[in-house]
């Protein structure tokens, strides 16, 4: 029970994080009333508050650390999940650990591209540069990051979501069929549609589905049953170290084979 209520610690600070990165992405990602779109630049930039972009990196390195307690704990319970008997049940469960890693490593450095330039179009747009030329140097800088930014972004919107939705449709994960809408790769979707037909209040509200998608991800293995928990939690314990040591162990791995999961030794 004492692993299960950990298990639950996790998945609640992961929550907690991408609440906090919604937050992050709304003050760098909201545009506001009559912004025009010029590629990587939008013109709203020029009359923002700077001090939005700086507090939404401030938010972004503070809950990174939290992230990482809830990515963690879906990366074990994926692997805790995952069925010898389907093959791509453990190919999912490999994916989900390089998505759920990627977002990690990955937040900080793209909220920071989403804040800096920002911040640098409004700097610009207090010089003498001409529209036409400030316009040039964002891009190009963008240019520069351009390769790890669509790797990173396709990494935890895909890599993440996929193997997600297959493990809740194999029943895997014990939830309603309904939460396979539920992970970033969704939400996205949706956002890209209210961005090209929504009202600016909504299209700013799309600054944050990506988070909002992660979030509901990590609701979906908090809503998954006790029986689920406790016997992930169960099989994440090493019977080795009580007295019997490899009896216990053998006896114990053979129980979680047998209910279809995989004995995965906390790191």
């Amino acid at each position: 029970m004492k692993n299960k209520h950990a298990v639950m610690r996790n998945l609640v600070t992961g929550m907690m994080a991408s609440a906090l990165l919604m937050v992050s992405d709304w003050l760098m990602g909201a545009t506001g009333k009559g912004n025009v779109s010029n590629g990587v630049v939008q013109s709203n930039w020029a009359s923002a508050a700077t001090w939005r972009y700086e507090a939404a990196m401030l938010i972004a390195g503070f809950a990174v650390f939290m992230l990482y307690s809830g990515m963690k704990e879906m990366i074990r319970q994926f692997k805790l999940t995952r069925s010898r008997k389907d093959v791509w049940s453990i190919r999912a469960a490999r994916i989900f650990e390089i998505g759920g890693i990627a977002t990690v490593v990955s937040t900080l450095f793209l909220h920071a591209k989403g804040s800096i330039l920002p911040i640098l179009y409004h700097k610009l747009y207090a010089t003498s540069l001409m529209g036409a030329d400030m316009l040039t140097v964002v891009d190009e800088v963008f240019f520069y990051i351009s390769i790890p930014f669509y790797i990173f972004s396709i990494l935890i919107v895909v890599f993440t979501s996929v193997p997600f939705i297959y493990q809740i449709w194999q029943g895997r994960l014990r939830v309603p069929k309904w939460f396979v809408i539920l992970n970033p790769m969704v939400f996205w979707v949706i956002g890209w549609i209210f961005r090209r037909f929504g009202a600016y209040l909504i299209t700013d509200f799309t600054a944050c589905m990506v988070s909002f998608g992660r979030f509901h991800g990590m609701y979906g293995f908090f809503r998954s049953p006790d029986d689920v928990l406790v016997y992930t939690s169960a099989c994440n314990q090493d019977p080795g170290a009580e007295p019997g040591g490899i009896v216990r162990r053998v006896e114990h791995t053979l129980t979680c084979m047998k209910e279809g999961g995989s004995h995965e030794k906390d790191s």
